[in-house]
This record gives structure tokens, sequence and C-alpha cells, in this order.
């Protein structure tokens, strides 16, 4: 079977951006946005999932009265990060997880109904015995 090389065009491009934007929009919508009828748009959605450039359909909550931080943490130098990562993925709260460079090793971005969830929701992450410091910012305002 010979299989061609695919690469994404400006159209998939565009239709990522408004999917990330409302990813609940009809095929019959989008192909109009794109100029594309509704079966290619849908074509053009199918590929894009089987090539795994989106790999799922999700849903932003935003909590009311939520608290937000985000808490920079620092690993030992010989931590297992991909288990603590495992475990902070399954951890409540935790929203968005980061690996980064730099002086920190994670970001993790954690929401709680009210502070006292919060502070127990960072205490939990502090105090892992891999971890040897954490520096929390408080998010004010949400932007996007």
């Amino acid at each position: 079977m010979y299989l061609m090389a695919w690469k994404m065009d400006d159209i998939d491009r565009k239709i990522l951006e408004i999917l990330r934007e409302d990813a609940r929009i009809a095929n019959e919508a989008l192909g109009k946005k794109v100029d594309l009828s509704e079966p290619a748009a849908r074509r053009r959605v199918a590929n894009l999932l089987s090539r795994g450039v989106i790999r799922r359909f999700t849903v932003d909550v935003e909590e009311g009265g939520a608290v937000q931080a985000i808490v920079f943490v620092t690993l030992l130098p010989s931590a297992a990060s991909d288990k603590i990562l495992k475990e902070l993925m399954r951890s409540n709260g935790v929203t968005a997880l980061f690996e980064i460079s730099g002086d920190s090793d994670l970001v993790v971005r954690l929401v709680a109904p009210d502070m006292e969830e919060l502070n127990r929701r960072i205490d939990s992450i502090r105090h892992h015995p891999e971890v040897t410091a954490t520096k929390t910012n408080m998010v004010l305002k949400k932007w996007k």
C-alpha cells in the first residue's frame, strides 16, 4: 500500500484555530468559515484526529468562586519526574501541568472551591518526598 506524506496546510491550521475557540461548532458552520462543504470539513477534522494532531475534545469549566494558583515545583535531582507527573495528573484540582526548564522543574495550575482547600492541595504537593521547594502565585484574574 502506498502512503502519501501528509502535511498540515493553512485550512487545517484555521480549523484548529476555530476548534480551539469552539470545539462544539457544527461541521457545516466550520466548513463555511473555511470555505469547505460540511463533508469536507468533517473529513478534515477526522483526519486531524486520526493523525493525533487533535488528541481530544474537552470542556473547560470555570468553577464559580474558585480560587486558582500557579505552583512552581522544584524536585530532588534524583527524582523520578515521570512518576511524580503521573501522580500530579491524578490529583484533585490540577488543571494543567508542565515540565519546564529554569529554576523550577514543574509548573502546576491548581483550582479549588476555596482557599482552605487550595492550601490543602498545595500542601499535598509540598509534602511529596521528592519535592524540595514550591513557589505559589495566586491567579487574580483570568483573561483567556
